[in-house]
């Protein structure tokens, strides 16, 4: 399988797996911008994270209850981190300062239902918490001792942020470098 068709794979789980419309119209944008010879030449990905997975690890990282808000953020700093040494699945964020969730991805949102379906994780008071089987899942995703050590500062950092005003500087700041 090549790249091309590795996508279009991926586009068509986001509408017959996780049912998001989002997702695939994301996926299809990335697919007509890219150019559609140079992904036939190249070989399908072999992901290290998918994003099921990214989504379990970053709750596994945060270390109890996680908001919506924090998880997105989280997700997308881990993200950003580990793809630079990993292959990961793109989580396809975008970036709205006026909204609610200012850094969004249409693919987790749409993980977080059917990761709870599988009884990987439970919502219980607008948190997401693992469960036994989600720790056991998360805890099985390796990455090296130095990765490891960054990722633990970065959930510190966010840890360390009570408001979404704050989280929202820190992010600003972390995105002008």
């Amino acid at each position: 399988m090549n790249r091309l068709q590795q996508l279009l794979k991926e586009a068509l789980d986001e509408i017959e797996v996780y049912g998001s419309w989002t997702s695939l119209y994301y996926i299809l944008k990335l697919l007509v911008e890219s150019e559609a010879e140079k992904l036939c030449r190249e070989q399908e990905i072999i992901y290290h994270m998918t994003v099921d997975s990214l989504t379990l690890f970053t709750i596994y990282k945060y270390g109890e209850g996680i908001d919506k808000t924090r998880l997105f953020v989280l997700s997308f700093l881990l993200y950003d981190y580990l793809s630079r040494h990993y292959n990961l699945q793109n989580p396809i964020f975008s970036i709205k300062w006026n909204k609610r969730y200012f850094i969004y991805s249409p693919r987790i949102d749409s993980r977080l239902h059917s990761l709870s379906k599988r009884g990987l994780l439970i919502k219980k008071n607008k948190l997401y918490y693992l469960t036994q089987l989600g720790i056991s899942e998360a805890e099985s995703i390796s990455i090296g001792k130095k990765d490891s050590m960054k990722v633990d500062s970065i959930v510190a950092s966010l840890k360390s942020l009570r408001k979404v005003k704050d989280i929202k500087i820190f992010i600003r700041k972390y995105l002008i470098g």
